[in-house]
């Protein structure tokens, strides 16, 4: 059979195989245990957000339902069980319940408004208890069980929110990994689009890789809908040597214009599955890995993230199946060879993307490439490396990197408004998985105000950022996982207090709340506390608004009170709010 033959066999069998695959709701992917939970709303299910979506240093873990764009819809428990866990934070879940269920798994109630009322009044008297918003406890199991279906809260849009929705997870309680939603029959979206593919990029291995002729990477637009996707304009591709591939796409549901994570991806080459991977489980452990799994570094100049087949030596996600030589495909002979890219949602709507990769002849290495890499000092992922140049020392752990590189160091001047130096470590394009410390030398003209210095990092808008301000003598000392730039700052500007609704001397009798605004322009708030008459009053902070809210209580007694609000800053600037209160 000639190479021309081969290769239009592959492509029609590939073909008649997704023929067969079904399409439709009928078919979701059940793998847990079916019709035990209830979807967490009582109403139809839109998501803003899918498990195994590519945040930012992590996979998204669970699924984000949208509330009809409004707080305050109720929560349902999706089974029987106990209250575990309960969190109040500023970030991340915000507050936040955690169901522990019979059957061996945890449901998980994030970005919630507030809690129903027992449990409410049990987070409240902890938090007075613990003189602080921020809380974690965990009641025991006979505290607060719960019948499938009880209102267990109201959904709301706190912790790292960007707006109101329900972020929901099922995790397997033993090991704590999250679990797909999607994947239990009764927790189910309206779906009925395929998965569309946006981006095709090949990539170069090495020196001696070859695309069209050159040693760069090539970036195609795809076009099309479902199995019948296409590289724009069906350019002629000719590889050689060793590469890797990388798709960038997205899920469509029905009614809704997002665009969600997908669920499964497999490669072909030729007639063998090259590549594969299915957001089924995921474990925190390893989510920052999200880092090595995408082309970093395409993300952080573009904001685009592309999944790529290549497999780093230091990558332990479990997400990958069916990966041949890493994900790394090399090309020797004179052939033409089919590239399937199949990506699959939970319902088994299918997108396809066929393309032809003609294969020719090796070439020499391009030493440009070659010299342009290896500058630098060799850094091998698998152990500790420890760098000093002038006032500034690093230190990472083994395994900090994913791959073995040349690390690079370079110093500039910084403006009138540094510190120190501006220190490029490396650059921003490079991922880090484990933090690693950096330890600065301040100056001896600079002792006078040292308490004020701290590292920040810079970005690529030259804004800063905080990153620590420990101590060890004259040198700073932070922890961080970000490769890029570092300066010693000064902040000796303290937070600002604001008051919205109250005036020293007013009478608050009918209001049902105090509020306050609080900010740091430089290194951000690290602690408040607010107090009657001497005595710690719970003010919920949203740091999105930067708003402190305190609900009128019993804690404000009636007569005249003495309100008073400290607030300080990273580095220890503090501000006092005092105001006589009359209720």
């Amino acid at each position: 059979m000639t190479n021309k033959y081969k290769f239009l066999f592959i492509i029609l069998l590939f073909l008649a195989a997704l023929c067969v695959l079904p399409v439709n709701l009928l078919s979701q992917n059940v793998k847990y245990t079916s019709g035990y939970f209830r979807p967490p709303l009582d109403y139809q299910l839109y998501l803003s957000g899918t498990f195994g979506e590519l945040r930012s240093n992590h996979f998204h873990a669970g699924i984000d339902i949208k509330t009809k764009g409004r707080e305050g819809e109720p929560v349902y428990a999706v089974a029987d069980g106990y209250v575990s866990r309960i969190r109040v934070s500023n970030g991340g879940y915000g507050k936040a319940l955690y169901i522990t269920h019979p059957n061996g798994y945890v449901s998980v109630y994030g970005h919630l408004q507030r809690f129903n009322d027992p449990i409410q009044r049990f987070v409240k008297d902890f938090q007075y208890k613990k003189e602080s918003f921020t809380v974690e406890v965990f009641p025991k199991k006979d505290e607060f069980k719960v019948k499938k279906g009880e209102v267990v809260a109201w959904s709301g849009n706190t912790g790292s929110s960007s707006a109101p929705h329900l972020h929901f997870e099922i995790r397997k309680e033993a090991s704590q990994h999250p679990v797909n939603p999607l994947l239990f029959k009764n927790i189910y979206v309206a779906d009925s689009y395929a998965p569309r593919i946006q981006e095709l990029v090949i990539y170069p291995v090495d020196s001696k890789s070859r695309i069209n002729g050159k040693n760069d990477t090539v970036f195609y637009t795809v076009r099309g809908k479902g199995v019948k996707q296409y590289l724009e304009g069906h350019p002629r591709i000719t590889v050689s040597g060793n590469i890797s591939l990388g798709i960038r796409a997205y899920d469509p549901m029905d009614d809704i214009p997002n665009h969600n994570g997908i669920y499964n991806l497999k490669v072909w080459l030729d007639t063998s599955q090259v590549f594969g991977l299915e957001m089924d489980e995921l474990s925190f452990s390893t989510t920052r890995y999200v880092n090595s799994l995408i082309d970093y570094g395409y993300y952080k100049k573009e904001g685009r993230k592309v999944i790529r087949t290549q497999v780093d030596t230091n990558n332990r996600l479990f997400i990958y199946r069916n990966v041949n030589h890493n994900g790394i495909f090399h090309f020797a002979d004179s052939s033409r060879h089919a590239v399937v890219f199949r990506v699959t949602d939970v319902y088994q709507n299918t997108a396809s993307l066929q393309f032809s990769l003609f294969s020719v002849t090796s070439v020499t290495p391009d030493e440009k490439k070659t010299d342009a890499i290896q500058k630098g000092v060799y850094f091998d992922f698998s152990k500790k490396h420890h760098f000093e140049s002038g006032n500034i020392t690093l230190d990472f752990p083994a395994n900090a990197f994913y791959r073995s590189f040349y690390f690079r160091f370079d110093s500039v001047a910084g403006d009138s408004t540094m510190v120190s130096p501006v220190y490029k470590v490396h650059n921003r394009f490079m991922p880090v998985q484990k933090s690693f410390s950096i330890s600065i030398k301040s100056g001896a003209d600079t002792l006078s105000y040292a308490d004020q210095l701290y590292i920040a990092y810079l970005d690529e808008n030259k804004e800063s950022w905080f990153v620590g301000n420990s101590r060890d003598g004259n040198r700073l000392e932070a922890k961080t996982n970000l490769l890029g730039k570092y300066v010693v700052l000064a902040d000796t500007v303290p937070p600002e207090i604001n008051p919205v609704n109250i005036a020293n001397g007013k009478n608050i009798a009918r209001q049902k709340s105090i509020k306050i605004k609080i900010s740091d322009g430089e290194t951000g708030i690290k602690t408040y506390r607010a107090t009657l008459n001497g005595h710690w009053i719970l003010m919920e902070y949203e740091p999105k608004k930067n708003l402190l809210v305190y609900t009128v209580d019993g804690h404000i007694q009636k007569g005249v009170s003495h309100f008073k609000l400290e607030v300080t800053d990273m580095v220890g600037n503090e501000s006092v709010y005092e105001a006589e209160l009359v209720r």
